[in-house]
């Protein structure tokens, strides 16, 4: 009696069908669910985004993006024209030279990489509806661009950029055979074959235009004297006299004699003629005494510090933003300055305004002061 499979066989080809049917709408099925995960995955990002903005970025930027005393984030024309890894780096590394702080964990900040991925979802998420208001233009600056110069460039390319390692750039063969299109595009794209970083990730673009800026002047046969305090030189002075230096202290001491007032200038010279004896303790000694006693400020420079540190809260010329007004302002007029130095030494945090003595030394903070009783 032969044995019928016909039966069996129905069964292994409906089971066949089924599996074949289920695979299908799996397959139908998997983009969506996929993209489903990856906006759950997203708003997720946004939401803690969210609330990271409005805990450390709205005094800045405002509620919605629409910028306070720093540029608006909620910008169309912004947003269609940066990419997110420059966004990332930008928030991650803060921008020198101006109140915008590092923010990553790698800089001192207080955000993990997958925080500021969370902030910069957050952000992203304004571009579809954001206004196409024009990003307001930057006026590029050469006193910046040496002050960035002097402090990144001139290791390879030379104290004003006379030549090092690295072709010299106050050159004006070279720098009439470039234009500055040539420049801002090799900064930010680098030369990395001859050893040339890609500065676009490190620097913003208005930091570009600034090193282009000074660039320029060069061309035009300026000497251009970097927008730097004399307190940042001596602090360098002091770390070279620390490791027993005395060329890499006489270069940074030339640079603080450079931005010095006549007051100041006088105890470098002391220190300096300390350092040409060879008598490295005792410059260390005045040099000390000098960024630790206190001065009696130098409005100039004052306006300097006041614009990379207070102006985004306090406004220009002290007319009032998010903090209040210190320009006529009764307040400051009615203090002395050993009160002020005491007020903006540890701030007020309750109101939002840090303690600056973690950020400025007691020299700094005395040029500020000058600079407000030329404003009462």
């Amino acid at each position: 009696m032969r044995e019928n499979y016909d039966r069996y066989l129905r069964i292994g080809l409906g089971l066949t069908l089924a599996l074949a049917l289920v695979f299908g709408l799996y397959w139908i099925l998997e983009p969506s669910r996929m993209a489903a995960a990856a906006e759950r995955l997203n708003s997720g990002r946004i939401e803690r985004g969210r609330a990271s903005f409005g805990e450390n970025c709205v005094a800045c930027h405002g509620v919605d993006g629409e910028g306070v005393s720093a540029p608006a984030l909620n910008n169309k024309t912004l947003l269609d024209s940066v990419s997110d890894d420059l966004l990332f780096s930008l928030i991650r590394s803060g921008v020198p030279g101006t109140a915008m702080p590092s923010w990553g964990q790698a800089n001192g900040g207080p955000f993990t990489d997958e925080e500021i991925r969370d902030l910069l979802a957050f952000i992203r998420s304004w571009q579809p509806t954001a206004s196409a208001a024009a990003v307001p233009s930057h006026v590029a600056d050469p006193a910046q661009g040496a002050a960035i110069f002097a402090s990144t460039c001139f290791a390879c390319h030379g104290p004003e950029g006379r030549g090092g390692r690295a072709p010299a750039l106050n050159d004006l063969q070279r720098l009439q055979r470039f234009d500055d299109e040539w420049f801002r595009q090799t900064i930010s794209f680098g030369r990395p074959a001859k050893g040339m970083p890609t500065w676009g990730t490190v620097l913003s673009p208005e930091q570009i235009d600034d090193l282009v800026a000074l660039l320029a002047a060069w061309r035009r046969g300026e000497r251009v004297m970097p927008a730097t305090p004399a307190s940042e030189h001596l602090e360098a002075v002091l770390f070279a006299l620390s490791q027993g230096d005395p060329a890499d202290a006489n270069f940074h001491l030339l640079s603080a004699l450079s931005v010095a007032s006549p007051l100041e200038a006088a105890t470098l010279r002391t220190a300096q003629q300390s350092l040409a004896r060879g008598d490295l303790e005792a410059a260390a000694q005045i040099l000390k005494a000098a960024l630790e006693g206190p001065s009696p400020g130098d409005p100039q420079q004052g306006q300097q510090l006041y614009a990379a540190n207070c102006e985004v809260c306090h406004g220009l010329g002290g007319a009032g933003g998010i903090g209040p007004a210190l320009a006529s302002n009764p307040s400051v007029q009615s203090l002395t300055d050993e009160a002020l130095m005491a007020l903006v030494s540890a701030g007020r945090p309750a109101a939002g305004m840090p303690a600056w003595e973690s950020r400025l030394s007691t020299e700094e903070i005395q040029h500020i002061i000058a600079l407000l009783r030329t404003w009462q």
